[in-house]
């Protein structure tokens, strides 16, 4: 990855996003962020700038539980920029009781992939006019757990436990990375996903319960100094994730699963290929995109 390339990393103002973000701009990237909180963003800005005075880039507040709010993100982003030579769809939630979006979405599967889906869509043009651009989406390997058989289920958070959400979130971005590299294939632009490692420090542990609770609070004090079997340290999660930003030996690779820096196979379930294509076009008519995404310019 050349030092004068433009990054947008999507919650970059926490955990291994934030990690992500300095290691990126210490390499000379140009590193756009976002984040829910303002305040926040300001903060990791100036503390990335402080690190890396000759590095350059901005914090966008973007909240991806609003689709709207997602829009004016990619509105603002080709705005400012001329070319984007890497997406790192990054941001993430988990919850521990239903809610949903003013269009009735479950929240966990609207922040974790349906925003990651219309945000990368909409940027799809100006990555491919900036080709070899690349597509960078944390996953988890909790997506072997997750099912997408009822997908309208799913989508409204019926029976609702937070970490099967969480699941189905996860094998959502797998579906939503292999489709993506098949429908880009040829452009210029990779697609891969990458699970950076369980980092017990995330708000998975508040969500945790009983012995698995326990189990995480003290992985997360273990992990911290010495990483773990699956278990990761922030900073070895966010290494795995400029790894597949920035790194030549995965340049031409797209469509895979990473854990941590190893190419692994993925769930069965994400090989499905009539699950990709339902998945894909369920997504598109929930963000108002056309199907045929990301061919051509989205209709916004």
């Amino acid at each position: 990855m050349a030092a004068d390339q433009v990054v947008l990393l999507t919650g970059g103002t926490s955990g291994i996003g934030r990690a992500a973000a300095e290691r990126l701009a210490a390499r000379g990237a140009t590193v756009l962020f976002t984040g829910r909180d303002r305040a926040a963003g300001e903060e990791a800005l100036a503390a990335v700038r402080s690190a890396h005075p000759e590095s350059d880039g901005a914090f966008y507040r973007a909240d991806f539980a609003d689709f709207d709010a997602v829009r004016r993100l990619a509105r603002d982003v080709r705005a400012d920029c001329d070319r984007l030579d890497a997406l790192v769809n990054n941001a993430g939630t988990s919850r521990d009781r239903r809610r949903t979006t003013e269009s009735g979405v479950e929240l966990t599967f609207a922040v974790n992939h349906l925003a990651p889906f219309l945000l990368t869509n909409l940027l799809a043009p100006r990555l491919r006019e900036s080709a070899p651009a690349r597509v960078v989406t944390t996953t988890s390997a909790l997506h072997r757990r997750g099912s997408l058989s009822d997908l309208d289920a799913v989508v409204r958070g019926e029976e609702f436990d937070g970490l099967d959400a969480y699941a189905d979130s996860k094998l959502a971005n797998v579906l939503f990375t292999v489709e993506l590299a098949d429908r880009l294939a040829g452009t210029g632009v990779t697609a891969n996903c990458v699970h950076p490692g369980w980092i017990p420090q995330t708000d998975l542990v508040r969500n945790a319960k009983g012995f698995s609770r326990l189990f995480t609070t003290a992985a997360a004090l273990v992990a911290g100094v010495v990483p773990v079997g699956p278990f990761e340290s922030v900073d070895g999660a966010a290494e795995a994730l400029v790894y597949l930003t920035t790194s030549d030996a995965v340049a031409d690779v797209s469509g895979a699963y990473f854990d941590r820096r190893e190419r692994a196979t993925p769930a069965e379930a994400a090989t499905d290929s009539e699950l990709q294509r339902r998945l894909w076009e369920r997504s598109a008519e929930l963000t108002g995109l056309p199907a045929s995404v990301p061919e051509g310019d989205p209709v916004e």
